[in-house]
């Protein structure tokens, strides 16, 4: 553990996305930094770090039809998962970010990527509070997560999706959470069932760029209760284990710790 947190505290290398897509996604931007004023949000801030591209695409492959679904990332922050879901056929793509100033490094960043595609699904950035989504009335939404903040903001985003969902039957919700270090929280709303749940690798050319040192990170997806269900994956039901409260998770390779 000494020796993640010691390479944390290194420059971060450049991931290959950024040479990708020419956009910038990969320095450090500590908590602190990007304090808001909402006393609950700033409490549970965890800062910015970048998801692995591999996974997430991996994890949406999952997921049934998306051409007509909406996606929205959670805290978006520099918009790096945005630019990866540029690669799929969503309806609309939106991210949330309640920093303006990683907000605005989004915007840029989705610009040029906007550039380099002109063809691709454009990107909405808004700044704003992640855990108040504005959801369409109906069709499919994934929201993607890579633990963006805890605590009780992760109740308020629970407590406002679950109104969503009374109050629009043709609205179908998927949950992307990755390092889902408020999983218990998810499982235990009567508003989603667990779908998937999984350790994952990254590809060989993410492993030099991991701030961390490590080579794999956890994933588990949530689909909302009502028809039409889709069956769970295999192993949808394995154990998260919280490694660092608030901050890191993992899935077990074992299956078992929640009710079939």
């Amino acid at each position: 553990m000494l020796t993640k947190i010691l390479k944390a505290l290194r420059p971060w290398p450049t991931h290959p996305i950024d040479r990708q897509y020419g956009i910038e996604t990969s320095s450090k931007v500590r908590r602190f930094l990007i304090r808001t004023g909402d006393a609950a949000a700033d409490s549970s801030n965890t800062g910015y770090v970048g998801s692995q591209p591999s996974i997430v695409r991996h994890c949406l492959e999952l997921l049934p039809d998306l051409r007509d679904a909406a996606f929205f990332d959670l805290g978006c922050g520099k918009g790096r998962i945005l630019a990866v879901a540029t690669e799929f056929p969503f309806a609309s793509i939106t991210g949330i970010e309640l920093s303006g100033m990683v907000s605005r490094i989004a915007q840029r960043n989705c610009a040029r990527v906007a550039a380099r595609y002109p063809d691709r699904t454009r990107v909405q950035v808004i700044h704003g509070d992640a855990s108040r989504p504005t959801l369409p009335d109906k069709g499919s939404v994934v929201l993607y997560l890579y633990n963006p903040f805890h605590g009780d903001v992760v109740g308020r985003l629970i407590d406002n999706l679950a109104r969503d969902l009374a109050s629009k039957p043709e609205l179908k919700l998927w949950i992307v959470y990755y390092n889902p270090t408020q999983a218990a929280s998810f499982d235990g709303s009567q508003s989603f069932v667990r779908h998937y749940a999984a350790k994952n690798a990254f590809s060989d050319e993410e492993r030099a760029s991991s701030p961390f040192g490590n080579d794999y990170d956890s994933v588990a997806i949530w689909q909302s209760r009502g028809d039409p269900m889709t069956p769970a994956l295999p192993h949808a039901n394995r154990h998260i284990e919280i490694e660092i409260p608030n901050l890191m998770a993992h899935v077990q390779h074992e299956a078992g710790g929640l009710a079939a």
